[in-house]
């Protein structure tokens, strides 16, 4: 193999040393000839004897070697090659390198091996990279929905939480705001497109709803839409970002809580009702003020333990005249409600209902009803249908105040009409008296 000239190599010296990369130049072998000085330097190489005459390949790690050797052999033949890898310096820095190789043709074959540091660049690539991967993974896992239209191009962005929570497919969602509004329910969407209209149209930056959204089913969930509108330097509305929440275990919690709130607050007016009215029964009742204690303590302890008993509940099946007995001893006391029936034993899930009705009647009846009136009584009836298996209450109320119809149905009424499973409940508002007939179809043959 013929050797580069003197001439020539001094020339290739003069070229190496005005460049601010590392240049090589290697000969037809491909090994080191000469280096440029900021490449010495790049490369923390003293000098260069250090790596005269080496094959560049050499110089690269094991697992990039043949990325190497094989630039050599496609710059040989097609006149240049480049790749990207990283390498060490000579003591030891990590750094990446875009690397271009181009052969030299003359009489003396050579390689000219340009290595540019891309350490910084590719650092921020891979910054940007992660960046962009962690906001995709954040996106992905959040169970929210996350849009973003543009304005102009009537084009939306939707994150991969419409197809969790909705059951779309890629292909089924459009890329409009039509699309999306047509999913709006009906009775909901004239306010909902109007209200984003009005917000984009004017100075807003922030606009909320909450609404019925159609999923790929047919049914629909309710959420709560949020976005910001992004402006121009001249006002007008350019984007529209935003995040959509499924809040339909949120409103079924909310109307539990107040559905618990209003049971209780009715559960505790009708304790001060029959409270006050015990007292007054037992104030007509009694000549003296220890009789008058005896007298309205046993009844406020008869009151205390139907309560007890319907908020304990049992776990066992319950005899019809001990539950009552419970609920409506504080009553029965006096003589003026009256109960009869064979013996009967319900189940715990039924005993419950059965005594919150029970309770309820034999308060509206001391409320408003015969017990409300001294000369007012209740009778309270009850029989087997052994063909059906069905229980039969009736409740019957005489001599009591004139009876009329309410106005509304109030808790304590929906209470009655609903609160016993599978039974079929009449309720009747004659002159003669109320009265509430009742049909329990047991879940098992009683005994």
């Amino acid at each position: 193999m013929m050797k580069p000239s003197k001439t020539s190599l001094r020339d290739d010296l003069d070229v190496c040393a005005y460049s601010r990369d590392c240049v090589k130049v290697l000969d037809a072998v491909g090994k080191i000839v000469s280096f440029n000085e900021d490449g010495l330097r790049i490369m923390e190489i003293d000098h260069l004897d250090q790596v005269r005459d080496v094959f560049w390949p050499e110089l690269w790690p094991e697992d990039v070697r043949r990325l190497a050797s094989e630039g050599l052999t496609t710059a040989r033949s097609t006149g240049v090659a480049s790749f990207k890898a990283p390498c060490p310096t000579a003591k030891g820095t990590l750094k990446w390198w875009d690397v271009t190789i181009a052969a030299i043709p003359g009489a003396s074959f050579s390689f000219a091996v340009i290595s540019r540091d891309i350490t910084e660049q590719y650092a921020e690539e891979i910054a940007q990279r992660s960046s962009i991967e962690r906001l995709k993974t954040v996106t992905d896992s959040n169970p929210d929905i996350l849009w973003d239209v543009d304005l102009k191009a009537d084009r939306v962005w939707w994150s991969e939480g419409i197809q969790r929570l909705f059951g779309y497919g890629p292909d089924q969602i459009g890329e409009g705001t039509s699309w999306s509004n047509e999913h709006i329910h009906p009775e909901d969407r004239e306010r909902v497109v109007a209200g984003i209209a009005r917000a984009v149209e004017s100075d807003a930056t922030l606009w909320e709803d909450e609404f019925r959204y159609r999923a790929a089913d047919g049914s629909y969930i309710t959420v709560l839409d949020r976005g910001s509108i992004i402006r121009d330097a001249n006002g007008t509305a350019i984007r529209f970002v935003g995040v959509m929440q499924d809040v339909t275990a949120r409103n079924e919690k909310t109307k539990f809580q107040e559905l618990v709130t209003a049971e209780l607050a009715h559960r505790v007016n009708n304790l001060l009702a029959v409270a006050s009215a015990l007292f007054q029964q037992s104030l007509n009742t009694c000549e003296d003020k220890d009789a008058l204690g005896r007298a309205f303590g046993a009844r406020l302890l008869a009151m205390a333990n139907a309560n007890k008993s319907i908020v304990k509940g049992s776990a066992d099946a319950a005899d019809f005249h001990t539950l009552v007995d419970a609920q409506l001893s504080p009553f029965i006391s006096d003589g003026r409600l009256i109960a009869n029936g064979p013996a009967i034993f319900v189940s715990a899930e039924i005993a419950q209902p059965i005594a919150l009705v029970l309770n309820e009647l034999a308060t509206n009846a001391l409320k408003y009803g015969a017990l409300s009136e001294d000369a007012g009584r209740v009778t309270l009836d009850w029989s087997l249908q052994p063909a059906t298996s069905a229980v039969i209450i009736e409740w019957t109320e005489r001599d009591g105040p004139i009876v009329q119809t309410p106005a509304h149905v109030g808790l304590g009424s929906r209470l009655i009409q609903h609160c016993i499973p599978k039974a079929k409940v009449e309720r009747r508002f004659d002159a003669e008296g109320f009265s509430c007939l009742i049909e329990i179809s047991l879940p098992h043959k009683p005994h």
